[in-house]
């Protein structure tokens, strides 16, 4: 989604879409009522947005990456000192998992707000869905959230679609406020990992594990006091994170009290897929390439 280009001119500037070609979201758009039941239409409207795109982004340098806050909805591309090259507001439209081939909606992500999520579009496919539908899905949601385009974040498990709006180059003065996050990222990684095949071990008593996720719980918010307490993106995102394993640790206590409930596989897959959300969210506010 990304491609280098040139580096771009000194004097800050911002797109602004055609709005007789393109229909502006934001611009009083009088067909998009038609366009939402129109997929050939929404499609086509949406691949002329991402050309635009494409076109702004070449004008940025190559060592580039991106930089996402859901606490404060700030999306930025960054250089390799983290100066802020462009900057745009950003909501959360979806999340496709390559491996499940399953589609997550913004809205229901419980680690982004409300302000920050992209607008819930009803009856949207969930499972089964293949790669060639997932932009069409998206499409939709950006539709619906009145965003001027949609980014798509690339890792190796996931599809993270972004929806950027009032895109504008910066004139180069300004630094990201998180810095290099990769350290804080290793963390949570790691540590999500471990508790994946902690809560797959059947063999593993339920308060053990219930320990564990508290335990993990305690050493993010702890992290956040400590090593990472300077960086205040790595401190929002820890303390959340600690917060939602503590949840998932006085679910798991009730596996002790009653093992009938232990290892409940509906169960097992809300956890594993709340760790999953948490994780989406936390690279995508500090990731840094390799």
């Amino acid at each position: 989604n990304d491609k280098s280009g040139s580096i771009p001119t000194a004097k800050a500037s911002q797109i602004t879409p055609r709005d007789a070609q393109l229909g502006h979201a934001n611009g009083g758009d009088s067909n998009r009522a038609a366009l939402v039941d129109n997929g050939a239409a929404r499609r086509m409207k949406w691949k002329k947005r991402e050309e635009e795109l494409q076109a702004f982004i070449g004008k940025l340098p190559e060592h580039r990456d991106y930089r996402v806050g859901f606490e404060d909805g700030k999306f930025a591309f960054v250089d390799a000192k983290n100066i802020i090259l462009a900057k745009a507001k950003v909501k959360l439209l979806m999340s496709y998992n390559l491996v499940k081939k399953s589609v997550v909606g913004g809205w229901e992500n419980p680690s982004v707000s409300r302000e920050v999520a992209g607008c819930e579009v009803k009856h949207i496919p969930r499972a089964n869905v293949e790669q060639k539908d997932v932009g069409d899905i998206a499409y939709k949601i950006a539709e619906a959230s009145r965003v001027d385009y949609v980014y798509k974040a690339v890792n190796k498990a996931n599809w993270v679609f972004l929806g950027l709006s009032s895109l504008t180059l910066t004139s180069g003065k300004e630094r990201v406020q998180y810095n290099s996050t990769t350290s804080w990222l290793e963390v949570v990684v790691v540590i999500l990992a471990r508790l994946r095949k902690v809560i797959m071990m059947k063999q593993a008593p339920p308060i053990a594990i219930a320990k564990a996720y508290h335990d993990a719980g305690l050493l993010f918010q702890q992290q956040a006091k400590t090593a990472f307490r300077g960086n205040g993106n790595a401190v929002t995102m820890l303390n959340m994170g600690g917060t939602i394993l503590a949840g998932i640790a006085d679910e798991l206590k009730a596996w002790a009290v009653d093992r009938r409930r232990a290892h409940n596989q509906d169960h097992v897959k809300s956890i594993l897929e709340r760790l999953l959300k948490f994780e989406q969210a936390a690279i995508l506010s500090g990731r840094k390439k390799a």
